[in-house]
């Protein structure tokens, strides 16, 4: 596997809080500078929303970052689907073999703790925590080579998706939809 030594002593650290993380594209755009063609397009295939089916990334660190997102993703389905009483087969997402990712003890709890939160907000920083924690097993002797570099690039993606989260808009947004339902009541109760 190709090293990239200069390449990733250049990249500044990242921490979970930080806010002025660089944003993805611009990531990728210093990676074709860098990468050859065929790493390129394995960075390109990490990503924190992995697609449906079997990843067929020859990245062992993707594929066990697409195998904790699916089992994460899968946990909280149970735990929703229990939560109302309902089957929650019709909504997991398993491969192509019929695999629905890692089921760790782990991801259980990550999950159980992002159910118990009021705030979607909340839930979603607990997911985001999980994640990152993960990448940091991932990372673990992948210092200069091409997995660092999908591992960070993973890591840039939780920062760009935090910064989305805003509570002002949030609750400017909520305020809106929330007029908007009480005019359409009353409007079809005052006819």
């Amino acid at each position: 596997m190709s090293q990239y030594y200069f390449l990733v002593a250049s990249l500044p650290l990242l921490s979970y809080e930080q806010r002025d993380a660089t944003e993805p594209q611009e990531f990728l755009a210093l990676l074709a500078e860098h990468l050859s063609a065929s790493d390129l397009a394995l960075v390109r295939n990490a990503t924190i929303d992995p697609p449906e089916g079997t990843c067929a990334s020859a990245s062992p660190v993707i594929r066990a970052w697409t195998g904790f997102e699916r089992g994460l993703r899968n946990g909280l389905v149970r735990l929703r689907a229990a939560r109302l009483s309902t089957e929650p087969g019709h909504y997991l997402r398993p491969d192509e073999n019929g695999d629905y990712g890692d089921t760790s003890a782990e991801i259980g709890e990550a999950a159980r703790e992002a159910m118990a939160h009021d705030s979607p907000l909340s839930a979603e920083d607990t997911l985001n925590r999980a994640r990152w924690l993960f990448l940091d097993q991932l990372q673990v002797g992948h210092y200069f080579d091409l997995e660092h570099i999908a591992v960070y690039y993973l890591r840039l993606q939780i920062h760009a998706r935090r910064r989305r989260f805003d509570h002002d808009q949030g609750q400017a947004r909520f305020a809106r939809i929330s007029d908007q339902i009480m005019n359409d009541y009353y409007q079809e109760h005052s006819e």
